[in-house]
């Protein structure tokens, strides 16, 4: 046979070929046998790994519930079974204190604990961290599926327990002509009598003013019925709004209908006339009960770092005349800047300036819940001259009741945008 004819030649190929095809199909054959094996129990993992997390977010709602149902006013909350109280207790009773296994089904169950991180300075956040498992009995087998969540929680002030004081004022402090500051108005309730008022800077008591809030017969003492130079920031932080409060409270006052700034010259979104910052209630232009929040002319919050803020920016109300739509005002009054009340009218509720607040009331004109002047552009007394001041026949006396936050107002703990993580166990 010639050379050519056989290298032509096909027969005995198909042997060859067929062996190789069993060959792959062979491997095939063992790879999908393995992963058959494998693959139930990847998927049996991630279902343990998502129960196990499914687990620890149900620890960390159950720990917002008894946070809120703390502080939510009865009959719903405030001693329900369950709750945790503000200040949080010390120690933290079970089961937020991390060391008790909570069944949760029949899949598992968590571990959960509540924290202040800075009672001093940040009073109203709580740290959560909860930790769930995938397992019907026991936590504590290493096999265990487990996921680990932290976030922060926070509520808005509760003034009326927070508060060491009627009128809590940031700088200087004057009171004069007949007024009356009254801390001993309200001693059944929040924490008992108060201090008539705190100031960071001095106190100036003129005229036949008083300043009362304590037990003795006599007024204005100095360290009895009111404190000066006061510079340890722990005596204001529990009543100081942070950025995170200021926006709930803006939002809360643009469903209200009262919030006064950029888009919202008039309480209610309008594309004009433009926010200038400055605004003025009297009987032609009445406020309405509930949030108010008086923004600055940016609609950003000021820099507490002096060198950055610009005055121009800030907020610059007046109140006077017969202001309010229901007579008497009922709620919050935030304002971004600068604050003047004049006239006689009366005020149940908090009063909160960013800056300076001067109250100048007639007649039978009054505040009754809490007055509160953080002067952000006066950071030490030797800055500040007369930044607050209470004069003429002006009244603050202290109530508890008044100082709850009013209807539409998420009372409880909510998260803080950016806490949320989950964390290696």
């Amino acid at each position: 046979m010639r050379a050519e004819q056989i290298f032509r030649d096909q027969r005995g190929v198909a042997l060859p070929m067929a062996m190789m095809v069993l060959v792959l199909l062979t491997t095939l054959m063992l790879a999908f046998a393995v992963l058959s094996q494998t693959e139930p129990v990847i998927a049996h993992n991630q279902m343990e790994a998502a129960q196990a997390r499914a687990h620890a977010e149900a620890g960390f709602e159950r720990a917002v519930w008894a946070l809120s149902q703390g502080v939510v006013p009865p009959p719903s909350g405030s001693g329900a079974a369950g709750s945790l109280a503000s200040p949080l207790p010390d120690p933290v009773p079970d089961p937020y204190k991390g060391d008790v296994f909570v069944l949760n089904g029949t899949s598992g169950g968590y571990r959960v604990s509540v924290t202040s991180p800075d009672l001093v300075n940040r009073p109203n956040e709580r740290l959560i961290t909860s930790i769930g498992f995938w397992t019907p009995t026991d936590d504590t087998d290493p096999r265990t599926a487990r996921r680990r969540i932290q976030a922060t929680v926070e509520r808005l002030p509760p003034f009326a327990f927070n508060t060491p004081c009627a009128l809590c004022v940031r700088g200087d402090l004057g009171v004069g002509g007949n007024a009356l500051v009254d801390g001993t108005t309200d001693p059944t309730n929040c924490g008992g009598i108060k201090k008539g008022a705190i100031a960071a800077g001095s106190v100036a008591v003129d005229g036949s003013a008083q300043i009362t809030g304590d037990t003795n017969t006599t007024a204005n003492q100095d360290g009895g019925d009111y404190q000066q130079n006061q510079t340890n920031p722990s005596v204001f932080a529990g009543i100081t709004l942070n950025a995170s409060n200021f926006k709930t409270l803006r939002e809360l006052a643009k469903q209200n209908g009262t919030y006064f700034g950029p888009g919202y010259p008039n309480g209610t979104l309008a594309s004009s006339p433009a926010w200038t910052g400055s605004v003025g209630f009297s009987s032609s232009n009445k406020l309405k009960n509930g949030i108010v929040f008086i923004d600055t002319v940016s609609g950003n919050d000021i820099p507490a770092d002096i060198a950055s803020q610009d005055t121009a920016d800030f907020a610059n109300v007046t109140i006077n005349g017969n202001p309010f739509v229901s007579g008497d005002f009922a709620g919050w009054i935030v304002v971004n800047g600068s604050l003047q009340i004049s006239g006689n009218m009366k005020i149940n509720g908090l009063v909160y300036a960013v800056n300076d607040f001067v109250y100048n009331g007639t007649g039978t004109g009054q505040i009754v819940g809490l007055a509160v002047s953080q002067n952000i552009r006066d950071v030490t007394a030797s800055a500040i001259s007369g930044d607050s001041t209470t004069t003429g026949q002006s009244k603050i006396k202290f109530n508890c009741a008044n100082l709850t936050p009013p209807p539409q107002t998420a009372i409880g703990y909510t998260l803080v945008p950016g806490t949320y993580r989950e964390l290696s166990d």
